[in-house]
C-alpha cells in the first residue's frame, strides 16, 4: 500500500495538494482590504509623517490604481528613495498584499516575515505563511535546508494562529475594513486551516504519527476536507511495518477522499485516481473487493468510520479459514478426510494421485483414526435388491460415490438416509467428479431395506373328493 519509502504513490495533481492555499476566504478577503484601509489606518497615526509629498505621492499612487504590477514597481521606487521612512511598517504589509496579487508564493512568505517582525500577530502574514507553505515545500521534497527552516516558520505562524485566535482577529491585528461579522465568520476556516498546515508539515517531515494526530484534528474541525482524508490515509499507510492494525483506517479515508464530492472535494480526476488506487490496494489488503462498495458508501456520507468499523486482512481470512477447517475436522474427521481427498483430485495431478495413493487400496483404511467413510444415498441401481448405491458425501445435491456391490442388498431405501462403508478405490473421474468403490456387502451400514414377505399361496391339505 506504500512507495519505498513510505509514501502513498497517488500522486494528486497541484490543485488539489494546494487546495485552499491561495483562495482560503479569510486570506483573500483580508488582502482585499489592505491597500484601501492603510489609508484610514495612518490617518488616526499622529505619530507619523511623510518625509515630503513626493513620497506621499508614491503612496497615493498605488491606492488609485488596481494593477499589482503597478503596485510593484511604485513600492520598488519608494523603498529605493525613502528607505528610510516612518511608513516603513505600511509599506511592508503593500508588498505582502502585492507579492500575493501577483501569485508570487517565495516572494509572499518572505514578505509576511517582515510584517511579522512589526507586529507577530498580524492576520494576514501569519495566513499567509500558513498557506504558502505548500507552494514552497511539497510533500515529496527532499527538504534543502532552505526549506526546513520554511516548513519550521509556517508551523510557528499556524501555531499562533491556533493559540492566539482573538487576539489576531482583533481590531488592531486584523485589515482594517474587515467588519466583526466577517471577523466572527473567517474565525473558524482560518483555525482549521491552521490545523491543517500542521498535519501538512509533520507529513513532510514524514513524522507520520505526528501528521495522523494533526490531520485527524482537523478532520474534527470541517469534515468537508477531502485533502486532508487523503492526506491522513497516507499518514497511517506509512506505519504500516510498525502499526499494521491501522491499515483499514487508511483504507477509509481514502475512501472518504475518493468518494466524497461534496464542498471542498478532490477535484474529479483526482477523485478517480484516487478510487483506481483504492480499488487496487483494497484487494491487496483484503484479498478481494467483498465488501468494498459498502466502504465507499458509508465514506461518502461520513469523514470517520463507524464505531466497531473493521476490515479483515487477508491473513486474518485466511486464518479464520484454517481455524474453521481444523475445528471441523476435529468435529469431522471423516469429511475432513474426504475433503483433503477430493481436494488432492480436483488438482492437476489428480489422476496421478489417484493411481498412486488410491487406486486398489482399501479406504479409508483407518486413516487419521477413520474406519468407514459416510454419505447420505442419492440413488440405488436396481431400486429393489440394488448392486449398486450413490451416495453424496458433502452436498446431497452433489453425488460423488458410486458403490458396487458384490452381492445384492436386500430390499430398497428411500434417498436421504445416511450409508458407511469401507471400500477398494476402483476408479475416478474428474468431470463429473465420482469416485467408484468396490464394496463388499458386509462392510455396509445404515442400510434399512428388507426383504418383502413372500406373496406365493399355500396348497393347504390334500384335496378332498366324493365317494361314489
Amino acid at each position: 500500500m506504500a512507495g519505498s519509502r513510505g509514501e502513498v504513490v497517488v500522486r494528486l495533481s497541484k490543485s488539489a495538494v494546494a487546495t485552499s492555499v491561495v483562495s482560503l476566504a479569510v486570506v483573500f478577503l483580508a488582502s482585499v482590504f489592505l491597500v484601501s484601509g492603510l489609508a484610514a489606518q495612518d490617518k488616526q497615526d499622529k505619530k507619523k509623517e511623510w518625509k515630503d509629498r513626493s513620497e506621499y505621492d508614491l503612496y497615493e499612487a498605488i491606492t488609485k490604481t488596481q494593477d499589482p504590477n503597478q503596485w510593484l514597481s511604485i513600492l520598488d521606487k519608494w523603498k529605493s528613495q525613502y528607505a528610510q521612512s516612518d511608513y516603513s511598517d505600511v509599506r511592508r504589509q503593500m508588498y505582502l498584499t502585492t507579492y500575493r496579487a501577483l501569485n508570487k508564493p517565495p516572494e509572499a512568505f518572505h514578505a509576511a516575515l517582515e510584517v511579522l517582525k512589526d507586529n507577530p500577530d498580524n492576520l494576514v502574514a501569519l495566513s499567509a505563511i500558513s498557506g504558502y507553505v505548500y507552494a514552497l515545500v511539497p510533500l515529496s521534497a527532499a527538504l534543502t535546508p532552505e526549506q526546513t527552516v520554511e516548513l519550521d516558520t509556517a508551523e510557528k505562524a499556524a501555531g499562533t494562529i491556533l493559540g492566539n485566535l482573538d487576539t489576531i482577529y482583533s481590531k488592531d491585528n486584523r485589515p482594517p475594513e474587515m467588519t466583526d461579522d466577517q471577523a466572527a465568520k473567517a474565525r473558524p476556516e482560518l483555525k482549521a486551516f491552521a490545523q491543517k498546515t500542521l498535519g501538512y508539515i509533520a507529513l513532510v517531515r514524514k513524522d507520520y504519527e505526528k501528521a495522523q494526530a494533526e490531520l485527524t484534528k482537523a478532520l474534527e474541525m470541517d469534515a468537508t476536507q477531502a485533502q486532508v482524508s487523503y492526506w491522513l490515509g497516507s499518514a497511517v499507510v506509512a506505519q504500516n511495518k510498525t502499526k499494521p492494525e491501522l491499515q483499514p483506517s487508511a483504507l477509509y479515508d481514502f475512501a472518504r477522499a475518493a468518494a466524497y464530492d461534496g464542498p471542498a472535494g478532490l477535484p474529479a480526476p483526482d477523485r478517480k485516481q484516487v478510487m483506481d488506487y483504492l480499488n487496487k490496494v483494497y484487494v491487496q489488503y483484503h484479498g478481494s473487493s467483498d465488501g468494498l462498495d459498502k466502504l465507499v458508501a458509508s465514506a461518502k456520507s461520513s469523514a470517520f468510520p463507524p464505531a466497531g468499523f473493521a476490515l479483515k486482512s487477508k491473513s486474518d481470512i485466511e486464518k479464520e479459514r484454517i481455524d474453521a477447517e481444523e475445528a471441523a475436522a476435529r468435529a469431522n474427521p471423516m469429511l475432513a478426510l474426504w475433503k483433503s481427498i477430493v481436494k488432492e483430485l480436483h488438482s492437476d495431478g489428480g489422476q496421478a494421485y489417484f493411481d498412486n495413493n488410491m487406486k486398489g487400496a482399501v479406504l479409508p483404511g483407518g486413516v487419521n483414526n477413520v474406519a468407514r467413510f459416510k454419505g447420505k444415498l442419492v440413488s440405488t441401481s436396481p431400486t429393489l435388491r440394488p448392486k449398486e448405491l450413490v451416495l453424496a458425501m458433502e452436498d446431497p445435491a452433489r453425488p460423488d460415490v458410486t458403490l458396487r456391490l458384490d452381492s445384492a442388498l436386500p430390499g430398497k431405501m428411500d434417498p436421504g438416509g445416511d450409508i458407511e462403508f469401507e471400500g477398494v478405490a476402483d476408479s475416478f473421474t474428474k468431470d463429473p467428479f465420482m469416485v467408484t468403490f468396490t464394496v463388499e456387502k458386509s462392510k455396509i451400514d445404515g442400510w434399512t431395506g428388507k426383504n418383502l414377505p413372500s406373496t406365493k399361496k399355500s396348497g393347504g391339505g390334500k384335496k378332498s373328493g366324493t365317494s361314489k
